[in-house]
């Protein structure tokens, strides 16, 4: 084989993209137990309240009916480990009666694995909302985007922006 054969096939070599490492994952949000404390919370935010569909007119309904809902990002830490709950919370006329209704776990561990991370499970930080079911962060420094349907299904791909292969059901 010549010197120039070489030097094309290592060339083509670099320049083709892995796919031993996941550009997009997909999981169930397991559900776990309310949980009104965390051990040590070190981020929470809610995102944009979306307005249920009540059939009615919200007049008619008593405040604490459920007429939005909220997503909220909850990172906390136990010894060095990161763990990531997405709870939904619903909320009655004018904001009164916020409820925890559902409250989901992201399975960091799996997803830190999935695209190819090493070591402890730490270093998730949140960056921001993008809508009321998708928000952007950082794991170890690389930026992801995290779209949230039904409440029980998440899928994160690398990079920032929204994602529109996956819609989040209303």
């Amino acid at each position: 084989m010549s010197a120039s054969t070489r030097t094309l096939i290592f060339t083509l070599l670099l320049s083709t993209p892995s796919i031993s490492v996941a550009q997009v994952f997909e999981a169930l949000l397991a559900s776990v137990k309310s949980n009104s404390s965390y051990p040590s919370i070190e981020f929470m935010s809610a995102g944009e309240s979306q307005a249920l569909s009540v059939g009615t007119g919200s007049e008619e309904l008593p405040a604490e009916a459920p007429q939005a809902q909220t997503l909220r990002v909850v990172v906390y830490r136990s010894e060095i480990y990161q763990s990531v709950v997405i709870e939904t919370l619903t909320t009655g006329f004018e904001s009164c009666c916020r409820k925890v209704v559902q409250t989901r776990s992201f399975d960091l561990e799996t997803f830190a694995n999935r695209f190819g991370f090493k070591g402890e499970v730490s270093g998730f930080v949140f960056t921001g909302w993008l809508s009321p079911q998708s928000f952007q962060f950082t794991y170890q420094s690389k930026p992801f985007h995290a779209t949230v349907a039904n409440g029980d299904r998440i899928r994160v791909a690398r990079g920032t922006g929204a994602s529109s292969s996956f819609k989040p059901n209303r």
